[in-house]
């Protein structure tokens, strides 16, 4: 009698456990990004600054003023692959990038001038 009292209160409590995982409303959780689309952070460099990739417009901006450095377009080279084409706010020169998609979250570009930069996913 023993052995069938624990299966029922073991099967109860397994009933009661699924009821709060897989009943009622869930917590909403934002989709995880794919691609280059959203909001990326510079690792390094003299500044500290922020990109966006959003339907083919870039855009980056200084973290500490909130001023515009660089606008431009990117299109897509193939999968994880774009080229950023940008005009420089500071210096009015058009600079070209082409950055590969490392992992999900990290960015390496190479500008056509020489210059590396990288992003992480923000």
């Amino acid at each position: 009698m023993r052995t069938r009292e624990t299966a029922v209160a073991v099967t109860l409590i397994a009933l009661a456990l699924g009821a709060c995982t897989s009943g009622g409303p869930r917590a909403s959780v934002a989709p995880r990004q794919q691609g280059i689309e959203g909001h990326w952070n510079a690792i390094g460099g003299p500044v500290a600054y922020s990109a966006t990739f959003n339907n083919g417009r870039f855009a980056s901006i200084e973290q500490g003023t909130g001023g515009v450095l660089a606008t431009g377009t990117y299109s897509q080279l193939g999968p994880g692959q774009i080229n950023i084409l940008y005009t420089s706010r500071t210096t009015n020169q058009q600079q070209s990038a082409n950055c590969n998609l490392v992992q999900s979250n990290r960015l390496a570009c190479a500008a056509s001038n020489g210059t590396r930069f990288e992003f992480s996913r923000a």
